[in-house]
């Protein structure tokens, strides 16, 4: 179905908003000491789903919204702001090259992304390499992103509920994706995926939120 998908990570001044106009109790204050325009970090997957339900209220209710196109699918016809699952994110990076094996055509490039071969040895400010083909930024390195997904085998199969179960226990693993500053270009794959716990949070990990047209509940 129809998405839009955030041009980048949800960065530290994005999530400072959410903090300071919600009255958010963040886990772990780390989240808050990059510059605001790095991608945020140190987020359960909680806490980024506590995001991107604070934004779609945003969206819905306050008055400064008012008139914007992206508030009016979510006042109008239902549309809902949520983590991206796997097939959404995957899509997303892939920027149109159905055959490529990163979000740009040919081989690695530290010039394209913030992986271990940049030696940035940190985040970057976002939007710092080249935009894909949908013109979407750090897509792979930087930050892992959570995904919605819950962690199960591939292929990934549509018509199997449990994939999508926001419901499960914080026992039951989530998928991320993308890479990071710290890792391997390997990492810095459309294709990677990695589990991780809910509860999980690190120095390497963020999110970007999806706004989808059939939202599943």
């Amino acid at each position: 179905p129809e998405f839009y998908i955030a041009r980048y990570p949800v960065t530290v001044g994005q999530f400072w908003a959410f903090v300071d106009a919600a009255g958010f109790p963040i886990g772990d204050a780390r989240a808050l000491a990059d510059p605001d325009s790095r991608p945020v970090r140190w987020v359960s997957w909680h806490e980024a789903q506590a995001w991107c339900d604070w934004l779609n209220e945003t969206l819905a209710t306050s008055p400064a919204c008012a008139g914007s196109p992206i508030a009016r699918l979510v006042r109008e016809h239902g549309w809902r702001v949520g983590l991206p699952n796997e097939l959404e994110w995957e899509k997303a990076a892939r920027g149109g090259l159905a055959g490529s094996v990163f979000p740009w055509p040919g081989d690695t490039d530290p010039n394209r992304a913030n992986y271990d071969d940049s030696q940035i040895g940190d985040t970057s400010m976002v939007g710092c390499f080249a935009a894909n083909g949908f013109g979407l930024l750090d897509m792979v390195g930087n930050v892992w992103e959570w995904t919605r997904s819950v962690w199960l085998p591939y292929p990934y199969d549509v018509t199997d509920p449990k994939r999508e179960d926001l419901k499960v226990g914080d026992d039951v693993s989530r998928v991320v994706r993308g890479g990071s500053w710290g890792f391997h270009r390997v990492g810095a794959r459309c294709a990677v995926r990695s589990p991780a716990l809910p509860a999980y949070r690190d120095v390497y990990g963020g999110f970007r939120p999806v706004l989808r047209s059939s939202p599943v509940r």
